[in-house]
């Protein structure tokens, strides 16, 4: 099991790079993680909020911004495309992930990335489509660590960041919603992230978090009615943290 990388010669990449003048956008991050940052509030402020008019899931970042100019609304997943693709084209490493809540009768299935910092050495998780990203003790977390944090108290110790600091949400114990720690119940993460090669956001194997809190559950969908369809194919069952979140700072690891 590996994950496939975009090709860093892969000619889309400067020109999405280029295009969007993403150097401009993110030229007053001083460090890598604030461009990190810059860059997904550039995402939240150019895609309009609500339901698409049509199937994105084979779109480029590309065809997705152009209608965005248009005026075309958005899921997260549409966000999560555009940042990963800002995020490749930046050379940042960075994966698709899928989110949900213990409850399948609330159906809280979110799309959301994850990404590598170098200042932290640690992956963490970015929800563009609330331009958010989640702290303990002003470290970024990943997805097992808020779910962790959900768990062991509610996620009360967690902090929602938005933008680049500019509002700091205090969430309650046990807070409810699409963009709260308690939506990180279930996750996978993408063994994919060459879209600029392969656009349709959906064709990709995922590794599917087990442990002892869900080893006895199964993930459901539509209303707590229908087994996750990533079951059939795509789910690779893990409890693996290296494999699900390899350091980078060695990427031969990956």
């Amino acid at each position: 099991m590996t994950f496939t990388w975009e090709n860093k010669n892969n000619p889309d990449k400067l020109k999405f790079r280029e295009q969007y003048d993403l150097d401009t956008i993110i030229k007053d991050g001083k460090t890598e993680f604030e461009k990190q940052l810059l860059l997904k509030s550039w995402v939240y402020a150019t895609l309009p909020d609500g339901n698409p008019s049509k199937d994105y899931s084979q779109a480029t970042a590309f065809e997705i911004l152009n209608d965005a100019q248009k005026g075309f609304q958005f899921w997260c997943t549409q966000y999560t495309q555009v940042f990963i693709y800002s995020a490749i084209a930046m050379d940042f490493y960075v994966r698709k992930l899928g989110v949900d809540s213990k409850d399948p009768s609330k159906d809280m299935h979110h799309g959301v990335a994850d990404i590598w910092s170098s200042k932290f050495k640690k992956w963490y998780v970015v929800d563009p489509q609330a331009n958010l990203h989640y702290e303990k003790d002003s470290i970024p977390l990943n997805s097992l660590e808020i779910r962790s944090e959900y768990i062991k108290d509610g996620g009360k110790m967690i902090k929602g960041i938005i933008g680049n600091y500019e509002k700091i949400i205090e969430y309650k114990e046990n807070s409810q919603g699409f963009h709260s720690p308690s939506n990180y119940f279930w996750f996978f993460i993408a063994l994919r992230n060459n879209f600029f090669e392969d656009p349709n956001i959906y064709n990709h194997q995922a590794l599917l978090w087990i442990d002892e809190f869900n080893k006895d559950m199964r993930w459901l969908r539509k209303g707590g009615h229908e087994e996750h369809p990533m079951y059939e194919s795509q789910f690779i069952p893990t409890s693996d943290i290296n494999k699900c979140f390899p350091d980078m700072s060695f990427p031969n690891r990956s």
